[in-house]
């Protein structure tokens, strides 16, 4: 399975904090 080397920016990555209960995939899309 291919994975991207850049998910999401910093700032979103600071913000993952905030919805913890979501998966990066949710976040992504």
């Amino acid at each position: 399975m291919a994975v991207p080397k850049r998910k999401h920016s910093n700032s979103r990555t600071g913000k993952r904090r905030a919805h913890d209960g979501l998966t990066p995939k949710e976040l992504a899309s």
